[in-house]
């Protein structure tokens, strides 16, 4: 059954990330190019708080609640309640952006305001699902915005609709899944007691918050200091080998989010190392096999994929795969820290990791190599790996010397 859980998880976590890319690639179709440039703010700044919400509400869900019988309908309408507290500066945020963009452009940070609670919202129910047990639930409201969402902006765009008016069918058929997902959840968000559930789980909550923060903002800090030396063509072909490993995201991501409930329901029992043991396998094969088809990708197809900045970013490719390669492990310990909640050893790793990705790059790179840029943030995740390691290690010794200790006494 567990089996089956994971599967279907990884598929929801699919087809969640395939329908977003077609989202976006019908967005560009029909805007031009100052256009998609402005929505292309506008959705980082979502993805942003998306980011945050998943990290404050999701995965709080995913370690304190996956347990049977933990997460009553009380506990996940004040998580959405939390969720809607969120909302409310991801709102404040596109609205000040609505305000600076101009007349021309207003009329999609709006809508991009008014879909910001529904998509938060949306994914959250998908975080009570899979923690519920019943990922089933979420690959079907994920599958039910994917058709009508993408249907609708099809049959608009054919249509001659501008931005603003496709960008409102996506937020439609996101309104849509939320509604169905509300009704499967039977429970409505309690904003009240969702300030509560997250004082209960500060400890959790706003140390994952935390954890999320420093890296988005130690990623993005690098790629801006990185300009300098390297110029922005030099960052443009980071951003390109970058795209080319990008399906491994989904794979970590997905991995984290179908692992952790596992590893929690498990925690204790002989099943809990198999788990763990299986998800290393199934991802090392996964990063190892797309790794090396990025390697072996001909170059017809390179250009085919990123244009003329292959050219830039082909060299880049191998740093890249080793900093792939390294995120496995990485992955596999931070899932482990979420299910065993050791907090502390979690925030160290993500703490040397984020440290570490604003100094090396950005140190390496005043050589103005931009592939020894790359090898920094390959590094970076090495390290930050090793620190994981080493202090699962430590506290293993420390956990052997106190069960000898109590054995003396």
């Amino acid at each position: 059954m567990g089996g089956l859980r994971r599967v279907v998880t990884f598929a929801d976590q699919g087809v969640s990330s395939v329908s977003n890319f077609v989202a976006v690639a019908i967005a560009a179709n029909v805007a031009s190019a100052h256009q998609f440039g402005q929505f292309s703010l506008a959705y980082a700044g979502l993805l942003l708080f998306l980011g945050a919400q998943r990290a404050l509400v999701g995965e709080t869900l995913l370690v304190r609640y996956s347990r049977t019988g933990q997460l009553t309908r009380e506990v996940a309408a004040a998580s959405l309640g939390a969720t809607a507290l969120v909302a409310v500066p991801t709102v404040l945020l596109l609205l000040v952006g609505a305000a600076a963009a101009g007349e021309e452009n207003a009329a999609l940070w709006l809508v991009m305001a008014g879909v910001a609670p529904v998509v938060l919202l949306q994914d959250s129910i998908r975080y009570l699902f899979i923690c519920e047990g019943v990922p089933g639930r979420a690959l079907a409201i994920d599958g039910a915005w994917a058709i009508i969402s993408i249907a609708a902006m099809l049959l608009a765009a054919q249509a001659g609709a501008g931005l603003a008016e496709v960008l409102l069918w996506w937020g439609a058929g996101a309104a849509v899944a939320l509604i169905l997902g509300l009704l499967l959840a039977r429970c409505v968000p309690a904003v009240p007691a969702g300030v509560r559930w997250l004082w209960l789980n500060r400890s959790f909550a706003f140390r994952y918050a935390g954890e999320f923060a420093a890296l988005n903002a130690s990623s993005f800090a690098v790629l801006y200091l990185l300009v300098f030396p390297l110029g922005a063509a030099g960052v443009g072909a980071l951003r390109a080998a970058q795209l080319l490993f990008s399906p491994l995201n989904t794979v970590f991501g997905a991995l984290k989010t179908a692992v952790i409930p596992e590893l929690v329901r498990t925690r204790g029992t002989p099943a809990f190392r198999a788990r763990l043991l299986e998800a290393l396998a199934v991802v090392l094969v996964l990063g190892v096999g797309w790794g090396g088809a990025v390697l072996l990708l001909p170059a017809g197809a390179g250009e085919f994929v990123l244009g003329e900045t292959w050219r830039n970013a082909e060299d880049l490719r191998w740093p890249y795969a080793v900093q792939y390669l390294a995120m496995v492990p990485y992955t596999i310990l931070l899932a482990y820290f979420r299910a065993t909640e050791a907090n502390q050893l979690s925030t160290l790793m993500r703490g040397v990791l984020a440290a570490l990705t604003l100094v090396l790059p950005l140190a390496l790179a005043l050589s103005g190599s931009t592939q020894a840029s790359a090898w920094g943030f390959a590094v970076a995740v090495a390290i930050a790996g090793v620190c994981g390691a080493v202090a699962v290690k430590r506290g293993r010794r420390s956990s052997a010397r106190d069960v000898t200790l109590e054995r003396v006494d």
